[in-house]
């Protein structure tokens, strides 16, 4: 479904990373965990995640990074007040509604996104499953840590960062009582994969979103 939306913040928070707002005359629905098809005014479209909760469908975030090509430029010249169409939303980046195990979240640069929606929407619905968040940022950039380190002091989840290698292994008996999602690019992935081999994890059972190659 295509609807017509105005961006209304564009927001800097790493070296080529943007987040993006958008505003609907009517609300979006999303399951969170999903993206959509970002079309430009200059006609360019791009598909970006939808990094906000379902619970604010007028005005829904999306975390984006600037690639080289045309999507790149339409990017750069992008500014508040725009009109783009929004198709979607796409994507089965589901946590299944009807399990109440647990669930670690693996997630590499902007692989963070897709996981800020589900948590967030986790929370605001109460839900009593435990969450655990293992971040692996690029360069340091540690995503959204204005939402996810107050709910870790919190004791609302838990939520650690560095090597996924690393965090993979500190972690691997909760991992191996969870349901896994990992999000993030391909290479990250495959490391994603082979981390949880090496600590006898189900690594085919984990659900995963690519983001594609690294760019």
């Amino acid at each position: 479904m295509r609807q017509t939306a105005i961006v209304t913040e564009i927001e800097s928070l790493a070296p080529s990373i943007l987040q993006l707002t958008v505003s609907f005359s009517a609300d979006f629905a999303f399951e969170p965990g999903q993206y959509v098809d970002f079309r430009f005014p200059e006609g360019v479209s791009r598909a970006y995640t939808i990094a906000s909760a379902p619970q604010r469908p007028e005005a829904v975030q999306l975390c984006v990074r600037i690639g080289a090509g045309r999507g790149g430029e339409a990017l750069r010249k992008l500014e508040p007040g725009a009109e783009v169409q929004i198709d979607g939303p796409y994507g089965d980046f589901l946590l299944p509604a009807d399990d109440p195990t647990g669930v670690v979240f693996l997630a590499g640069d902007v692989g963070i996104a897709p996981v800020r929606s589900i948590v967030l929407h986790l929370l605001a619905i109460k839900d009593p499953r435990r969450i655990v968040v293992l971040y692996e940022p690029d360069q340091r950039n540690i995503l959204y840590a204005g939402d996810f380190d107050p709910l870790a002091r919190a004791g609302e989840i838990v939520h650690e960062s560095g090597p996924i290698e690393t965090l993979v292994e500190r972690n691997r008996a909760v991992i191996k009582e969870s349901i896994v999602m990992a999000a993030g690019f391909d290479p990250f992935l495959e490391r994603v994969h082979n981390a949880l081999e090496s600590i006898d994890a189900d690594a085919h059972a984990a659900i995963t979103e690519s983001f594609g190659p690294q760019p």
